[in-house]
C-alpha cells in the first residue's frame, strides 16, 4: 500500500515537472524582442536608406516609438507580418511551434553631413517594456559641382513678426541633371518657409516637394554672366514667429550628374547663407480690434437677400484676397459689431468655406434683422499692419443697403366674414360669403333675435338654489384664480410674459402654426424676440435632447422655405406640451435648488 502511495506521487511531481518544462520552453518561444536594422550605414545627404524594425513574439503590429533626430526626415512606410510553424523535440516528444514578427518599415532621407545616431526603438506591451539596439549612419556630402549657381532674392528690409514674405530661388544649371533634392536646405526653427510656384510659371514644369510640401518649380533659359543658361526659378514664403537676427540658408539642391564618359555621381550645389532682420510690429497707433493681420488686404461681403422681414435669415458672405497665413483673421472677424447694430449673429458664428485659391479666405455667417429701422448691414472691418507703409490701416468692405420690413400682424379686420343682404320682398335669404373688412358674420337686425326666441324672467331663475349655487362656482372660481394668477404675475413679470406666450403658442399651433408656436414659447422663456429665434438657439433650452431635435428639425425645415409656414400635416400638438412639460420640471429642479442653499 505505501508502495503504490509512493509510486502515485513520483508520477504526480514527474507530470507536473513536464508541465513546467514546457511551459518554460513555450514562454522563451514567445519572448517579445526588438531588432533594428539598416539597408546601408552610409549615405550621401539627401538621399534616403531604409531603416526597420524587426519585432518577434507579438502578434499585435503596433508600431514602436522612435525618436528620430531633426537630421532625419522620417517616412513611415508600414509593417509586413511573418508566420512559420516549426516542429521541435521537448522531452522527447515533437510539438509543434508557431513564430510571429513584424517588420516596421521606415525611409529615412539624412538632411545633414555627420555620424547620426537612431537611437533604440521602444515597444510596450502589458505594462513592459522592450526595447531594440541602436544603429549608427554616416551622411556624407557628395561632390560639389561649381558651374552650378543657386541664387537668393530676399526683400532688403527688416521682416516684421508675422509678416509673410517671398524669396525668389534660381538654380542655374550646368549641364543635364536627374534625381534632384532640395531637402538639404537648411532654415532657422524660428522662421515658417513654405514652397511655392513662382509669379512667372512659363516653361517646362516640374513636381518637387520641400519638406513633405509639395510644389512645382518651373525651368526655361536665361542670360547668366552673358552666357545663356537653364535655369530652375521656385518661391520659398517666408513667415517669422520670433524678432531677432537671423542666418537664412544655405539652400541646397543635390542632384545626380554623368560625365563625358556617362558616368553618373552624386554632387550638389547650394547658395550662400543670407542673414535677416526680424523686428517686432510696433504698438504706437494701434487701432481697436487688431488682432495680428499683416499685409494690404481687400474685403469683400455679398448677402443672400436684401429685401426681408423682421428676423428673416440673411446669409453673409465675406471674402478677403491678401496674403497668407492671415495671422489673426478668425479672430478679427469674432469681433465684428454686427451684434450692437441692431443684428442678431448665428450662435455658430462665422464659418470658414473651403479654399479654393492661395490668398483668399472665404467666411459665411446667418444674421437677422431684429427691427424693421435698419437700412444696411454694415461694412466688415479688419484692422492691420501695412509693413509697405509701416503704418496701420483699417481694411473695410462696402455697407449693403437692405429693405427691413415689419412682420404684419393678422387682426379682425383682415377676416373673411360674411354680411346678409335684404333682397326686395324677401326678409330671410342670406347671401353668400362675401369678404367685408369691416363686418362680422352676425344678424343683420336686432328684431330678428327678439322674435326668434321665447319669454325668458331671468329673476325667476335665479331665485333657485342650483342656479344660485352653479353661478357662484362659474363665476367665482375663475375669478379667485384670476386674482391668485394676477398676483403671482404681478411679482414675477417674466413669469406672467411666459404664461401670454404660452397661451397665444396654443392658439398659433391650434391654426397649423407651429413654427409660430415654438418661436412664441421658446422666445419667452430664453428671452429672445420670436422673429431672431434660431434653430440653434434651442440649445440653450433646458429639456431633453429629443425635444431640441425635434423642435429644431421643424425650425430648420421652415428656414430653408424663408420663414414660410409649414401645412398642417407637420402639426404636432404633443411637442408644445412636451416642451413646456420639460421646462416646468427643470424649473421646479432649479426652485428646490436654490431652496436648499
Amino acid at each position: 500500500m505505501l508502495t503504490n502511495n509512493l509510486n502515485s506521487r513520483f508520477w504526480c511531481m514527474l507530470g507536473l515537472f513536464g508541465f513546467l518544462f514546457c511551459s518554460a520552453a513555450t514562454g522563451q518561444n514567445n519572448q517579445i524582442t526588438l531588432e533594428a536594422e539598416l539597408s546601408r550605414a552610409r549615405v550621401y545627404i539627401g538621399d534616403s536608406v531604409t531603416y526597420q524594425v524587426v519585432v518577434r513574439g507579438i502578434s499585435d503590429g503596433t508600431p514602436p516609438h522612435i525618436d528620430f533626430p531633426k537630421s532625419v526626415i522620417a517616412e513611415y512606410r508600414g509593417a509586413r507580418s511573418q508566420k512559420f510553424t516549426t516542429m521541435r523535440s521537448v522531452n522527447g516528444k515533437q510539438r509543434t511551434f508557431t513564430d510571429s514578427s513584424y517588420n516596421h518599415q521606415y525611409v529615412l532621407t539624412l538632411i545633414k553631413e555627420g555620424s547620426i545616431t537612431i537611437p533604440k526603438a521602444t515597444l510596450t506591451v502589458g505594462g513592459n517594456q522592450y526595447t531594440s539596439n541602436p544603429v549608427h549612419i554616416t551622411a556624407l556630402l557628395p561632390g560639389f559641382s561649381e558651374n552650378d549657381i543657386v541664387e537668393l532674392k530676399i526683400p532688403n528690409r527688416p521682416i516684421y513678426v508675422g509678416e509673410s514674405t517671398t524669396v525668389e530661388v534660381t538654380w542655374w544649371v550646368a549641364n543635364t541633371t536627374q534625381s534632384l533634392s532640395f531637402e538639404t536646405s537648411q532654415f532657422p526653427d524660428s522662421i515658417q518657409v513654405t514652397p511655392a510656384s513662382p509669379q512667372d510659371i512659363s516653361g517646362q514644369e516640374h513636381p518637387l516637394e520641400l519638406f513633405g510640401q509639395r510644389f512645382s518649380a518651373y525651368s526655361n533659359q536665361g542670360i547668366y554672366q552673358g552666357q545663356p543658361m537653364t535655369r530652375l526659378r521656385f518661391d520659398l514664403i517666408l513667415t517669422p514667429t520670433q524678432s531677432g537676427q537671423f542666418d537664412f540658408g544655405p539652400v541646397r539642391v543635390v542632384f545626380t550628374r554623368q560625365d563625358d564618359f556617362a558616368r553618373a555621381s552624386r554632387m550638389y550645389a547650394e547658395s550662400n547663407i543670407k542673414s535677416i532682420q526680424v523686428i517686432a510690429v510696433p504698438t504706437d497707433g494701434k487701432p481697436n480690434g487688431y488682432r495680428g493681420l499683416i499685409g494690404s488686404y481687400q474685403v469683400q461681403t455679398d448677402a443672400s437677400n436684401t429685401q426681408v422681414n423682421v428676423g428673416d435669415p440673411i446669409e453673409l458672405r465675406v471674402l478677403v484676397s491678401g496674403p497668407e497665413p492671415m495671422i489673426g483673421l478668425e479672430q478679427t472677424l469674432k469681433i465684428q459689431s454686427l451684434e450692437t447694430k441692431a443684428f442678431r449673429v448665428s450662435p455658430e458664428g462665422w464659418r470658414e468655406v473651403e479654399r479654393r485659391r492661395t490668398g483668399e479666405r472665404l467666411f459665411t455667417t446667418t444674421i437677422r434683422a431684429t427691427n424693421d429701422s435698419i437700412t444696411e448691414i454694415p461694412a466688415i472691418k479688419l484692422p492691420a499692419f501695412n509693413p509697405d507703409t509701416g503704418a496701420f490701416e483699417v481694411f473695410k468692405s462696402e455697407p449693403i443697403a437692405l429693405d427691413v420690413r415689419s412682420v404684419r400682424t393678422v387682426t379682425l379686420s383682415d377676416a373673411v366674414t360674411s354680411g346678409f343682404e335684404r333682397s326686395p320682398g324677401d326678409n330671410t335669404k342670406r347671401t353668400e360669403l362675401i369678404k367685408n373688412p369691416s363686418l362680422l358674420w352676425a344678424h343683420p337686425d336686432a328684431n330678428d333675435i327678439r322674435t326668434s326666441t321665447r319669454k325668458f324672467s331671468l329673476s325667476k331663475t335665479i331665485q333657485k338654489p342650483a342656479w344660485i349655487v352653479g353661478l357662484a362656482c362659474i363665476f367665482g372660481l375663475p375669478l379667485l384664480s384670476w386674482t391668485i394668477r394676477g398676483i403671482s404675475h404681478k411679482n414675477d413679470p417674466r413669469a406672467a410674459a411666459i404664461h401670454r406666450a404660452w397661451k397665444k403658442a396654443k392658439r398659433l399651433h391650434k391654426n397649423g402654426d407651429d413654427v409660430g408656436a415654438i418661436r412664441v414659447y421658446s422666445g419667452a422663456i430664453l428671452q429672445i424676440a420670436p422673429e431672431s429665434l434660431t434653430s440653434a438657439d434651442l440649445k440653450q433650452l433646458d429639456v431633453s435632447e429629443d425635444i431640441v431635435t425635434r423642435s429644431a428639425s421643424v425650425l430648420t425645415e421652415s428656414e430653408s422655405m424663408r420663414y414660410g409656414s409649414l401645412p398642417s400635416r407637420h402639426s404636432d400638438g404633443s411637442l408644445l406640451h412636451a416642451m413646456k412639460r420639460d421646462i416646468r420640471l427643470h424649473g421646479a429642479s432649479q426652485r428646490k435648488r436654490r431652496a436648499h442653499r
